[in-house]
């Protein structure tokens, strides 16, 4: 009997060998995983480059791994390698279609080249490309508000009002206490004409932060295109107080002043404006209306003329695009009479 017992466990052993070595063995996906979280690792400690080489072989491993195409599209990006990292990016989606991060962050990447690019043809594709994605982004995560944010800019820039004011709209419903939102939309409803409802989400962005000057002067630009300078006159005043540094709230200031016919105090915006930045043009250009409108007023006042023709050939040494100035420096300047015998 024990004779008999011992060739039954050697006969055993060949089979419990060949169990350890199935026990030993890495699968694809495993190997692939064990180079991502080394490519983590090297990328937390800076070396791109090995981390880079990391993902690949993970890739290798498991085309499937989406969070291994999805972080090589990460370290391009931030290298300013955008069309690497769209690359890497639409991988990822394609290996999880379900995944809300890659989608949208192949939607920044093709913005980030559509604002790079240099010809029209090149911007309308990038901006195609990311409103595709960003649109399955949002059927994977519809409340998600960036990804609602960015696709109505997308769509604004596209000039698809409509569309952009459905997403806008949606941003303002998730994240209703975000000033970012509300002057967005507000954006949108300007370039729609649609001006009092561009006005209330002003107001409504401005409630939430007082402290947006760019959003004053949005808003001081729409009461003028309202012909309420009066209005406009308070946010752009409020703006410069805010921004004392810049010129801009000056040159509007200076604009509400002339459309009151309160030239005096039209001078002291330009001039304060002109003062802040030396190659404001439209500081410039104001100076020269104002001087001239007082030289029309009283033409024996040719010091007056002299100022704004000055003050205009200035404006268009920094800004040579004004072909309506031209016409009017042409205009007023005094034509040379042949002296006499």
């Amino acid at each position: 009997m024990l004779k008999n017992t011992k060739i039954v466990l050697w006969a055993c052993l060949p089979m419990m060998a060949s169990l350890l070595c199935s026990c030993q063995m890495t699968t694809p996906e495993e190997v692939a995983i064990d180079h991502y979280v080394r490519s983590q690792g090297l990328a937390d400690k800076g070396d791109t480059d090995a981390a880079l080489a990391e993902l690949r072989e993970a890739v290798a491993a498991d085309p499937s791994l989406a969070v291994a195409h999805s972080a090589a599209g990460d370290i391009y990006r931030k290298q300013g390698n955008n069309e690497q990292a769209a690359k890497c990016y639409e991988s990822a989606c394609k290996a999880n279609p379900y995944s809300f991060s890659p989608h949208y962050k192949l939607g920044v990447t093709y913005q980030s080249l559509a604002d790079l690019s240099k010809t029209a043809d090149k911007v309308q594709y990038y901006l195609h490309e990311a409103v595709r994605v960003y649109l399955r982004a949002i059927i994977i995560k519809d409340d998600d508000f960036d990804a609602n944010t960015n696709l109505a800019a997308c769509y604004l820039q596209m000039g698809k009002y409509e569309l952009a004011a459905r997403y806008a709209q949606a941003a303002v419903r998730i994240n209703p206490s975000s000033p970012y939102a509300h002057s967005n939309l507000a954006i949108i409803y300007d370039c729609q004409n649609d001006l009092a409802n561009a006005i209330s989400q002003y107001n409504a962005s401005l409630e939430l932060d007082t402290n947006q000057p760019n959003v004053l002067m949005n808003k001081g630009s729409t009461y003028l295109r309202m012909n309420v300078p009066n209005l406009a006159l308070k946010d752009f005043q409020l703006a410069a107080r805010l921004a004392p540094s810049d010129s801009t709230p000056y040159e509007q200031i200076g604009t509400c002043y002339c459309r009151t016919n309160n030239l005096d105090e039209a001078l002291a915006a330009y001039s304060k404006a002109v003062a802040i930045n030396p190659k404001s043009a439209p500081g410039y250009r104001g100076l020269g209306v104002v001087y001239l409108t007082n030289f029309v007023q009283d033409n024996k006042k040719t010091d007056l003329r002299d100022k704004g023709l000055a003050a205009w050939i200035k404006s268009l040494e920094i800004q040579p695009d004004q072909q309506d100035l031209v016409k009017l420096l042409q205009k007023y300047t005094p034509k040379q009479t042949a002296p006499q015998l």
